[in-house]
């Protein structure tokens, strides 16, 4: 038997420098060390009364439920959050739960332009897209929002459930990860920190529960309207009031005029609404605080015609990597539908669509083969929940055999349908699907509806290409692609590459 003596740099890999400065006790003086990019800038990262509060409440509660206006920085808030218990307890493990594998991975890159500002304090111990490990320290999690949850996770001691009413699955989500932290609930210093946060939707399901029960005689609406009316807030911070409810949750309601910088801008909506280039309805639902039932457009129009810039392409350009998504049909009034997704330089084009009807399958399985492989497709998602689907599904597989194309089986409920719109809506929001201008999908973008739960096109008009599309999108974006794509390109860079390649990331957000 012999021993190995670890070199210096396992030694800081595994355990840290030991010249390293020690860092503060409190989350308060923490979070100025750490970077942010705001406003065009690399910046300290100085927090505003209500997220002092609102971390201050993290200390006292074990279960948060808030409801709040877009652009308040509390994502990133819970991401300093995160990487501060990280930093400065080994037991951490803390997990985010985002819309999708896009923002996991936006989340996890600007987790990591905070510890820029930490240098002198701590190192990471490893270099991967969905999981920060400190060295000495703790662990930080970035998932998306996929029904296993934390199922799995040893012990975790932070859950963040981000933009929970946008998530058809977030149920099931919430409930296997809530295991995960029973140990901490029993045995550690404090309890596992459960965070559940939105903008706000509809009146219905399980964000809404969650808000809307267990407030004794308090109507959560009325506190609302108080709150975005100035008449009610707590702290002295007016926009932002909290309170405990009946079983012991803390419930937090946060308006933007809680921000010092919103409230000294005049007609602050207004200068929102063209920024964005958003309608009124959005401006109601994701600033003022407002939840609505009725039939209204799903998909802004300013944020559909601001995408609709693509171009179609005979050819891919070279450099593409090339998705598609399939809606079948019978011989029926419904479409079959091929859409063709291209991405490249981390942004998604329509570049070919496929859109027949009344035909035989043999006609349109030919025509789509011809697609498939004219486009050197990559990954292709096949919509089964009909029968239909399966067929066409099965006879593509056997015709593609061992050509190193994927075909994946999707399948269409209420709660998939809605993640995938949900998804599709805020690809529109960042800009980062463009179609033709000339496309079918324009239309039938603007004549898509909302009411209550149910998604579907406005009498007499289609929605097959927004579900093909949003099947191509579905695969392109899945955690395990965009991984696979981030991680084929990171291996190609030499570490200086690398660096310059997440800082080109970071300034593009």
């Amino acid at each position: 038997m012999f021993q190995v003596n670890p070199s210096p740099k396992q030694i800081e890999k595994y355990y840290g420098r030991d010249d390293l400065l020690p860092l503060p006790e409190k989350w308060v003086d923490f979070a100025p060390l750490t970077l942010i990019r705001s406003g065009g800038q690399v910046i300290p990262f100085i927090p505003f009364a209500y997220q002092k509060k609102i971390i201050e409440l993290a200390g006292k509660y074990n279960k948060i439920i808030c409801i709040k206006s877009r652009q308040l920085g509390y994502t990133e808030l819970w991401q300093n959050y995160a990487l501060f218990e990280a930093c400065t307890n080994p037991g951490t493990s803390a997990f985010l739960f985002l819309r999708n594998g896009v923002d996991a991975s936006t989340s996890s890159r600007r987790t990591k332009l905070m510890m820029r500002g930490l240098v002198d304090y701590v190192r990471a111990a490893n270099d991967s897209v969905y999981l920060l490990k400190i060295a000495g320290g703790g662990e930080v999690n970035f998932k998306n929002s996929g029904a296993e949850g934390a199922r799995g996770a040893n012990s975790s001691t932070f859950l963040l459930f981000d933009e929970s009413a946008f998530i058809p699955s977030i149920a099931q989500i919430y409930g296997s990860s809530v295991p995960s932290g029973a140990m901490s609930d029993a045995i550690g210093k404090k309890p596992c920190l459960k965070v559940i946060q939105s903008t706000p939707s509809a009146r219905s399901g399980w964000y809404w529960d969650q808000l809307s029960q267990n407030n004794g005689d308090r109507d959560i609406e009325e506190i609302i309207d108080s709150v975005v009316n100035g008449e009610l807030y707590n702290e002295n911070i007016p926009g932002f009031y909290w309170f405990e409810d009946d079983v012991g949750a803390c419930k937090i309601v946060c308006h933007w005029s809680a921000n010092e910088v919103y409230r000294k801008i005049p007609d602050f909506l207004e200068w929102r609404k063209k920024e964005d280039g958003t309608d009124e309805e959005t401006i109601q639902r994701e600033y003022q605080l407002k939840f609505n039932d009725q039939q209204v457009a799903v998909f802004d129009f300013g944020a559909v015609k601001s995408c609709a810039v693509g171009e179609w392409q005979a050819t891919p350009e070279e450099g593409s990597i090339i998705y598609a998504g399939l809606d079948t049909a019978t011989t029926g009034e419904d479409y079959v539908v091929l859409q063709v997704l291209a991405f490249k330089n981390g942004k998604y084009s329509l570049i070919h669509t496929y859109s027949k009807r009344k035909q035989t399958m043999e006609h349109h399985l030919f025509q789509i083969c011809k697609v498939i492989e004219h486009y050197k497709i990559r990954k292709c998602g096949v919509e089964v929940t009909g029968g239909v689907g399966q067929v066409y599904y099965e006879k593509l597989v056997e015709e593609f055999r061992g050509k190193g194309i994927e075909f994946e089986r999707l399948k269409t409920t209420q709660e998939t349908k809605q993640k995938r719109i949900s998804d599709f809506i805020l690809a529109l929001e960042k800009r980062s699907l463009i179609y033709p201008e000339k496309s079918n999908l324009v239309s039938e973008l603007l004549s898509f509806r909302r009411e209550g739960t149910k998604l579907s096109a406005s009498h007499g008009k289609h929605d097959d290409e927004i579900m093909s599309l949003s099947f191509a999108y579905a695969v392109a974006t899945s955690t395990e692609e965009v991984e696979w794509r981030e991680q084929e390109y990171l291996d190609s860079l030499n570490p200086e590459e690398k660096l310059n390649y997440y800082q080109k990331l970071l300034e593009s957000e």
